[in-house]
Parts: structure tokens; C-alpha cells; sequence
């Protein structure tokens, strides 16, 4: 069915039922957003910042397709800021079924419910309005990767789970400002439709490196995050990614860390001494068994009685033997095979995860340098009390913020200086006097 008739056939079926949609509520959503800078850092250090402007609650949710409707003509024909229409918005004075008379220039007045473009306003509710809320915003806005649209326009999208539609929140360029802009938001029509060029390829997409979000009233971090999995990408020809490339053979990780490896290295000692007690036990049990074979042989039936007494088993004594004679040496053998080969493996496994863990602790080192470095250009950060941080857990399981990371990172410092200054007196007590 045309997109035309559908949408008229929708608004004829809902003519008499009250409206749904609260433009007063939406304005209210809008304005948590605020008083906040959104500042990424996308691969290939990329760096994108743009805000939520009131001017732009205008245009985003598309209410300039409504050209009849007559705050729209004034909008569009600059008898009133776009600015000043959010805020009649957020006031109420703007609503889909009303229109204050004293904001307006005419006593005819077309509300927005009114519009001949019953189309436009069926999309304008169903796609835009019901779908926009703070929450989805910011859900929207760590959605990773980001579609590379062309050279200027960035859309983040992310899968609406009960429409299987992504939502789609447009971020453009003004060449003239130099700046970024909010654009324009929906529910996409076409499944996928940004996501495929015109010739059926790819889309370009980029990664999400990091993201810090200002409050732009008092200038200070409201949130920051960091991925990872993405900043390691980043370091891909280091000789030191060799850790990361050879590692996930055993570990199913993009960002495998240091404190992962060192708690498999210990899994793997539990279960090689687990191993080992097996190995042995089958070893006494299998070398019986033969022993017991031996009683059969008259060049051997000797000797055997005299190791088995090792054991503790008199071979003479039927009912010491009696448990094993129902037992096949073939099958015990087999089982120690297993355990020796699954041995055998995991030392290796250990011996590699050995290997590759101080090139893993350089490469975690690079990755924290290369993120935290953008943020803070003069800042020296050094391997020794980075990996500290790391194994201290400062690092990847909390998020510090360029400022907590240099405030960590320098108590860190003063600290180790400290201990440093202590062994070195306690080494050559007569130079601390």
C-alpha cells in the first residue's frame, strides 16, 4: 500500500479518538538533553562534538514538513525563531490539538492536528514523536558502530526491538560554523535502509573509540566511556598485538586483558595438578595390572611378587589381588593416554598464555597511552605505573575520566616514589642522613 493511503486510511480509522501524543511531555524530554556536550572520538582519531540545541527540536522532529499548519508558516517564514517555538512547545502553549491566539498573527489559526498533510503528521507521530525520549536518545548515542554517511553527516542507529526498525539520529556538518549539528530523528520506514547505498553495497561505518558528555552549565564530565575493544583495534601493527592476535585462539575476546590470562594460568596449574593426581593414580593401577600379568610367566613371576609388595600387595594372598584381576590393562592405558595428552596440551596452553603475557601488559599499556593521551596531549604516562593501576583494576573495570585518570595516575606516582625512596634507604641506610 502507498505510504499516502496508509497513513490517510490510519488518521480516518483514529478521527474520533482523543489524541495520544503529548507535545508538552516530548518538549520536557527534550530539555534533559540539554546543557549537554556530547563529544566523541571515533577511530582514526576522528573527533565529532555537537549538542541538543532548542532550535533544533524544530527540525528534528520534523515538524517543518507541516507547511499549513500556522506556527510552521511563521517558523518558516522567520515571524518566529525556532528557539521560541520549542519554548511555546515546553510551555503548552504549542500543542497538536491547540494554539495560543497571542503568540500567533493570524485569527485563522491551523493547528497541528488540523494539517491537510495528514501524511506527513501520521509519519511525523509514529516514527518521530511516539519513539523520542531522553532514554532511547542516549541508548541511541552509544550504539556502536556509527554509519559514515558521507563526508560531513554521522547516523547512529540502533534496532528497535518491537518494530525491527532501527532508530536513526542524524548528526550533520556546517562547513560555514565548522561545527556539528543535530539533524534530524525517526523510525526508519525501510529496514536497514541507511545501512545499504543506493548500489546495493555497504554502507561505511566507524567505531566508537570514546565519549564524554559535558555539562555545558558548569563545564564538568557528566559521563565518560571508553571501548576498548575498539582503541585496541586502533593498535593493530604494534609488534605487541601479537599477544591479542594469538590469545584469542584460546580466549574469545576482542579485548583480551592481562587480569583474564593470569586467572586462566591459574585455572590451568589447578587443573594440571588435578591431571597429575589422575596420571599417577593410573600409573600405580596400570603398572599392577602388568605386574599381576607377569605372576603368569615363570621368568617374571619372581620380580613381580617383589614389586608388588611395593604396592603393599602380597601376590600370594588372592584377596589382595582379587580386585584386580577383572580389570583390562588395555582399557586403564587408554585412559592414561587421555589425561597425559590433555596434560600435554594444557602445558602448552600455559606455556603460551606464559609467553604472550608481558607483550599482553605492553599492549594494554599502548592502548590506556593512546586514549587517555588524546584528552591529555603534555601528560607523560609511564608503563610502570599504568600496569600498576591495571592490576590494582583501576583501569578497565571502572571508567576514569581524563581528569580522575591523571588524578589515579598521580597518586600512583607519589606513591611508588615513596616506596622507592624507602628501599633505596633501607639499601644504603647512611645515605638517608
Amino acid at each position: 500500500m502507498p505510504k499516502n493511503e496508509k497513513y490517510l486510511r490510519l488518521a480516518k480509522s483514529r478521527k474520533n479518538k482523543p489524541l495520544d501524543i503529548d507535545l508538552q511531555k516530548i518538549a520536557k524530554e527534550y530539555e534533559k538533553l540539554l546543557h549537554k556536550k556530547f563529544s566523541y572520538l571515533f577511530q582514526g582519531n576522528l573527533k565529532v562534538d555537537f549538542q541538543f540545541k532548542k532550535e533544533n527540536f524544530y527540525h528534528l522532529l520534523g515538524f517543518h514538513k507541516l507547511t499549513d499548519v500556522t506556527v510552521v508558516r511563521m517558523v518558516e517564514t522567520h515571524q518566529m525563531k525556532r528557539e521560541t517555538f520549542f519554548e511555546y512547545v515546553l510551555s503548552g502553549r504549542i500543542g497538536l490539538d491547540k494554539t495560543d491566539k497571542n503568540i500567533v498573527d493570524s485569527d485563522i489559526i491551523v493547528n497541528i492536528c488540523d494539517t491537510k498533510k495528514k501524511s506527513d503528521l501520521g509519519e511525523i507521530k509514529a516514527n518521530r514523536l511516539a519513539v523520542f525520549s531522553e532514554k532511547n536518545i542516549l541508548e541511541l548515542l552509544l550504539s556502536d558502530p556509527v554509519i559514515d554517511f558521507d563526508d560531513s553527516d554521522k547516523i547512529f542507529f540502533k534496532l528497535h526491538k518491537e518494530k525491527m526498525r532501527n532508530l536513526n539520529l542524524f548528526v550533520g556538518f556546517d562547513a560555514q560554523k565548522n561545527q556539528h549539528f543535530i539533524s534530524t530523528f525517526f523510525l526508519e520506514m525501510i529496514a536497514d535502509k541507511f545501512k545499504i547505498k543506493k548500489d546495493g553495497t555497504p554502507q561505511s561505518v566507524i567505531y566508537i573509540l570514546s565519549r564524554r558528555i559535558i555539562n555545558t552549565t558548569n563545564n564538568e564530565t557528566e559521563d565518560f566511556m571508553i571501548k576498548w575493544e575498539n582503541v585496541r583495534k586502533e593498535l593493530l601493527e604494534l609488534p605487541c598485538y601479537r599477544a591479542q592476535r594469538r590469545l584469542k585462539t584460546w580466549i574469545n575476546s576482542p579485548h583480551i586483558q592481562t587480569i583474564d590470562v593470569e586467572y586462566n594460568i591459574d585455572e590451568q596449574q589447578k587443573m594440571l595438578k588435578k591431571y597429575d593426581k589422575e596420571k599417577k593414580k593410573l600409573q600405580r593401577l596400570y603398572h599392577i595390572l602388568e605386574l599381576i600379568k607377569d605372576l603368569n610367566g615363570k621368568d617374571t613371576k619372581e620380580h613381580a611378587i617383589l614389586e608388588l609388595m611395593e604396592y603393599d600387595i602380597d601376590a600370594e594372598v588372592e584377596e589382595e589381588i582379587v580386585e584386580y584381576i577383572e580389570k583390562d590393562a588395555g582399557k586403564v592405558k587408554e585412559q592414561l593416554d587421555r589425561i597425559e595428552h590433555k596434560a600435554s596440551s594444557l602445558e602448552n596452553k600455559m606455556s603460551k598464555f606464559k609467553q604472550f603475557l608481558p607483550e599482553l601488559r605492553l599492549l594494554e599499556f599502548e592502548e590506556v597511552k593512546y586514549i587517555y593521551q588524546q584528552y591529555l596531549p603534555e601528560f607523560k604516562i609511564e608503563y610502570e605505573i599504568v600496569s600498576q593501576m591495571i592490576r590494582d583494576e583501576k583501569i578497565y573495570q571502572k571508567t576514569l575520566n581524563p581528569e580522575k585518570f591523571k588524578e589515579y595516575y598521580n597518586n600512583y606516582k607519589d606513591g611508588m616514589e615513596i616506596v622507592y625512596e624507602e628501599i633505596a634507604a633501607s639499601v644504603n641506610p647512611e645515605e638517608s642522613f
